[in-house]
Formats: C-alpha cells, structure tokens, sequence
C-alpha cells in the first residue's frame, strides 16, 4: 500500500501513477471535499508546448525558469520539468476516450486547437489554460479520475498528526491521523507515504490561498517533526495582486490579467510598474511584488486596470474574477481594483532528490510541499501545477516500484483527545490571528535582520503555546495551530540564516524598511 496526503495535482498524479503499476493507495484528505486542495485555486493556466511559437523550446523554458529564479534553482530540476512536462500533460490531462487518466477542457479555438497565453516572464506563449479557473478544471478531472479507480480509496475529513517512524527514526511507517469523529487511528505502508498537502501561505496575514489545512505548512510541519530535510523555505513568493477588499479575504486577481495587458496604477493614477522595472507589469513575481508593497506604502493605494481592453471582452476571458467583483459591486470592464501582495506560493519545502525521495527512508513529497529544487529564489508564473503534475507521477512510479518496507513498530503518540474543542479552538484562533501578523511583519515581503531575529523569537513562543493546546486537547482546532507554528519557525529560521538578499527574500537595512504594517 502507498499513502498519499493530498488530493491536488501532485497527490492525484502519484496516486494514479502507483494505482496504474498496480498499487493498492490511500489518499488521506483534511478537506470535507476532494477537490479541497491548492491547486483547485490556481487560475491561470499550465505549462504545455507551443508548437506555433518559435521561441518555444526546452532551452527557453529553462532560461525563463532559472531568471525568475535568479539563477538559485537547481539545472537538474529546470530540465526535468522543461523536458518531461509536455508528455506528463498528454498523459495525465489531455487523454482522449476512456481510460485510467483524464480529459480536461482547456480552451480551444474555433478548430479545436489549444489556445495559448503569455504570462510574466515568459519568452513564449506556452501556457494553456480553462478561462480563468484552471486549477478548477484540472482537479475536478484528475480527481474524478483517482475516484474512478479500483485501487484508490479515499479517507475524507481526516487530519494526520504525525508520521509513524521505526525505533531508528530512519524509515517511514504509516501516518496518525485524527478521523472525523476525533478518534486516534494510525495506518501503516509498505511502500511509503506521500507528502502532497500544499505549501504554508495561510501563515501569513494576508494570503491568497484557501483557508483550511491545505496551506499551513503541514506537510512541513510533519516533516520537521520526523527529522526530515527542508530547505529553501525562506523563499515564500507574494502574489503582486490580490483583490484588497477590507474585512474579506484577499482573492487572487490572476497573473494572466497582467499577460493581457492590464496595467498597474497608483490611486491617482499614474502608472508605477516601470518605475521598478524595464518589463514593468510582467517583470518577475518578487519585483512586481515589491512594487506594489512600495507603491501602496508610499502613496495610498495601487490598483489594477484592464478597462481598456473592454468589458465584453475582459468578461469573457475572465469570468470567475468578473462574477466575483460584480457580487461586490465593482466591474472588471470600468473600475480599477484595488490590490495588495499576499503570501502565495511556498518555493521551498521538504528537500527531495529528482526521484521526489525525501531525507527518510519510505517518505517522499512532491507538489508544493517539497523543494525539488525546479524554483530556486522565485517561481516562473504556471510552473506550480506542472510541477505537482511531474513530481507526482515520479513519485508514484518510484515508490511503486521500492521494496517493500517490513513493518515494524512504529512510534506512536497516546494523547488527549477528549475535551472542550470549542474552548480549544477559540484559544487556537487567537493564536493563529499572532502567528499570522508575527509572519506578515517580521518575515514578509520585505525583511531586516533584526526582524527576522525577531520573528523567530516570537515563533519559538508560539509553538511552545500551540503544542501546550495541542497536548491538552488533540483536534481539528489544535493540530492546524500546532502545524502553523511549526512552519512559521521553519521558515523563520531558514530567512535568518540566509545572509543574501535575493529573489523572494529581500532583506533590507532597517532604516530602508517600509513599516508591514501600513497594508
């Protein structure tokens, strides 16, 4: 058997892989639906080959990859993705009549051919994409695919504490895990465990990804836990453009729009994105970042503006974003909309080799929540579901094909889960609600050593709060702030380390620092 943590593309991928070379799996999900997952949210597209563009090719996708990256990324994984992708996507996405994988409908033209856009930084027009919602598409397919599978099972609802380690803490054993009802279970592997659970954005205070476990780092936590190897994590990418809507959770306004020409604006506005950089609004992720950061601490506001591309037409390519600002009185095709960056993607994570073979024995990760090392210091815009797509069916087929693991007594944790979960979890909210603005100000967009000092200070507090909760009372509530805590000093501790300010992590003297705060 394989476990697999993760219903989103990458969890998918490995367990339909394994399924296919005919391994019995689990996929273990905390969401009440399978498609609650990261990549569900993803809108603008994945990475395909376009055959009509000459400036289409490995070599280019591998130079896009590694300038965004500012050249931290590692070669090996920039060319696994670049040359593997495009089959990976015929395989798993674009099959045609019946069969073990699926048939996503990305858009097309009048004949039937794939449609392809431009995002920021890239040479070619490679991305393919299903209007707005992409992520939507893809994993309502693929998961669809897992559950038609006879070899796949599904445990819903289910929150995993811990992983089963032998007495050497050197080999993974199986997961623990809290069932709906809250009772303590534990499930052991032969052939390994798979962390796919997404990346840790919900640490931060603001955020573009959904609420829930799939974004509070716990597939770091779980690692860190059981001794394995992060790396990269002070890498965490800001979208330069989410909705800023006081008192609403901030939605992502994607970064296709910016590839379709909508341009950046001050609130009296005056375009800024060429102030900070030659390519202006498709300059990478990090600067545009920064930008609006800057810009919206200087002057009060920045705002996105597609207006003149009309509002038939910017309706029609971006439907889900026009419903969501028409449900909140605003309209794609005649206002601006205001936006801040928020904590998006996690380019680091738990450290695999190109195999997706973690530091333990019969673990392996893939997706956002490990660093394959494809991203470096900053993630090439669509890079994210191709990624989860390659790692996934890598790993599928190597744990597939591992030897199996003699069971042995794993190590196991007996605690309390009998209690008051109301008192608990308000207690957890609170402490969340501090994690989160300890993450937002002293390990954000812009950071200072004595900060980041700072933070991991304050995270090292919280954690000792959050395991404190988490020992008197084991549930949903605790877990997910233990999970959080765990990850915030993680990732704390990887940005105090580093001492080069690049890509993602910007760390700036204190005096040049612009106070967090003020978004």
């Amino acid at each position: 058997t394989l476990i697999v943590l993760g219903t989103g593309v990458a969890g998918s991928s490995a367990a339909l892989k394994a399924a296919e070379e005919g391994v019995d799996v689990t996929i273990i999900s905390a969401g009440e639906k399978i498609t609650d997952c990261n990549s569900y949210w993803a809108q603008g597209g994945i990475i395909y080959r376009n055959p009509s563009d000459p400036n289409d090719s490995v070599a280019s996708l591998s130079n896009d990859i590694k300038v965004a990256g500012v050249h931290l990324n590692d070669p090996s994984a920039v060319l696994k993705l670049a040359t593997e992708g495009p089959s990976k996507v015929e395989e798993f996405l674009l099959q045609s009549g019946p069969g073990p994988y699926a048939n996503v409908p990305f858009d097309r033209d009048e004949d039937g051919e794939l449609k392809f856009c431009l995002e920021a930084s890239h040479s070619a027009t490679r991305i393919i994409h299903w209007q707005d919602w992409t992520g939507k598409a893809i994993t309502d397919s693929i998961t669809s695919a897992a559950l038609r599978h006879p070899k796949i099972t599904f445990l819903q609802s289910t929150v995993v504490i811990n992983l089963l380690l032998n007495p050497s803490r050197t080999t993974c054993l199986g997961v623990q895990y809290l069932t709906p009802s809250n009772a303590l279970k534990s499930l052991t592997s032969t052939q390994g465990v798979v962390l796919a659970s997404g990346g840790l954005g919900g640490i931060y205070q603001h955020s573009t990804n959904p609420s829930g476990f799939n974004a509070l780092g716990s597939s770091v936590s779980l690692a860190s836990r059981a001794s394995a190897i992060t790396s990269d994590l002070e890498y965490v990418q800001f979208h330069p453009t989410a909705l800023h809507i006081p008192n609403e959770p901030r939605f992502l306004l994607s970064e296709a729009l910016r590839g379709e020409g909508a341009i950046l604006r001050d609130k009296d506005g005056r375009p800024f994105a060429k102030d900070f950089h030659p390519s202006g609004e498709l300059a990478p992720r990090d600067v545009v970042a920064r930008a609006v950061y800057e810009t919206t601490n200087a002057t009060g506001g920045a705002y996105l503006d597609i207006t003149h591309r009309g509002g038939e037409w910017a309706t029609r390519r971006f439907p889900s974003i026009s419903k969501y600002l028409k449900e909140r009185g605003m309209d794609i095709g005649s206002d601006w909309m205001p936006t801040v960056p928020a904590a998006h993607y996690t380019c680091g994570g738990v450290e695999t080799d190109l195999s997706g073979r973690t530091s333990v024995g019969n673990l392996y990760a893939a997706g956002e929540a490990a660093r394959t090392g494809l991203h470096g210091g900053n993630r090439l815009a669509s890079t994210s579901l191709l990624e989860g797509l390659v790692w996934g069916s890598t790993v599928g087929e190597v744990a597939s094909g591992a030897e199996r693991v003699v069971e042995e007594e794993g190590r196991e944790w007996e605690g309390n889960t009998e209690g008051d979960r109301v008192g608990a979890g308000r207690d957890s909210e609170r402490l969340m609600e501090r994690i989160r603005k300890t993450m937002w100000e002293k390990v954000g967009i812009v950071r200072t050593e004595g900060g980041m000092a700072s933070g991991v200070s304050e995270m090292e507090g919280m954690l000792t709060e959050a395991e404190a909760l988490f020992e008197g009372l084991a549930c949903r509530e605790t877990a997910m702030v233990r999970d959080a805590a765990t990850a915030g000093l993680e990732v704390a501790k990887a940005a105090v380390k580093n001492k080069e300010s690049k890509g993602t992590h910007c760390v700036v003297k204190e005096e040049e620092a612009v106070g967090a705060a003020a978004v």
